[in-house]
């Protein structure tokens, strides 16, 4: 039960589990905005936002720029847009997941997820529209703790990138660096990227 509502959470311990999630991945949350090396006016998707702490970041990092959380739990969208409501329409709430979200071919600049690209459903499918969403050499960049949940209840452990990084460049995406290092919960994956330029024709 308590590895469900870490992959969706819901009700009152969904909303205790988001703020547990808003403590641990803090640091994590710290370095995957960093990495994406933002100039201020970018359009800017985080996938599996939850409590809404890296929403946060993002919109203080881009004042005229756009930011999109595609978050299918309704408790930690309400979450969510509690932390950003100052920021009023810079940031938008949607209920997706990166295998659904409806926003238009190549409209984004960069795209993140801390400790969720682990429970995509199917991971594929899911990589191949999030890079479908980025612009030519738009960035990509993913943080998984070593003690992130798995769909089938297990922990990522310290192997994920071995498995994720073939998956992302089958998806098109190159330039692909992951690094692990200590943080707030555990080990913690960082994982950068691009979407592949078009090839001149």
């Amino acid at each position: 039960m308590i590895s469900g509502q870490f992959a969706r959470p819901r009700g009152l311990l969904g909303r205790l589990v988001g703020r547990t999630m808003a403590r641990h991945n803090a640091v994590l949350t710290h370095r995957v905005v960093a990495a994406l090396g933002l100039r201020g006016d970018e359009t800017v998707v985080e996938f599996g936002p939850g409590p809404g702490v890296g929403l946060r970041l993002l919109a203080e990092a881009l004042p005229d720029g756009r930011v999109i959380g595609v978050e299918p739990s309704p408790v930690m969208r309400r979450q969510a847009a509690g932390r950003t409501r100052r920021f009023g329409d810079r940031v938008e709430l949607v209920d997706a997941t990166a295998a659904t979200v409806g926003l238009p071919a190549e409209s984004v600049d960069a795209v993140c997820a801390v400790n969720n690209v682990q429970l995509w459903q199917p991971l594929a499918a899911s990589l191949a529209r999030v890079a479908q969403l980025l612009r030519p050499g738009g960035v990509v960049a993913f943080g998984v703790t070593e003690h992130a949940v798995l769909p089938d209840g297990g922990s990522v452990g310290r192997g994920f990138d071995s498995a994720l990084m073939p998956q992302l460049t089958r998806a098109g995406f190159t330039d692909l660096t992951a690094v692990w290092q200590p943080g707030g919960n555990g080990e913690e994956l960082l994982v950068e990227g691009r979407r592949a330029h078009r090839h001149a024709t």
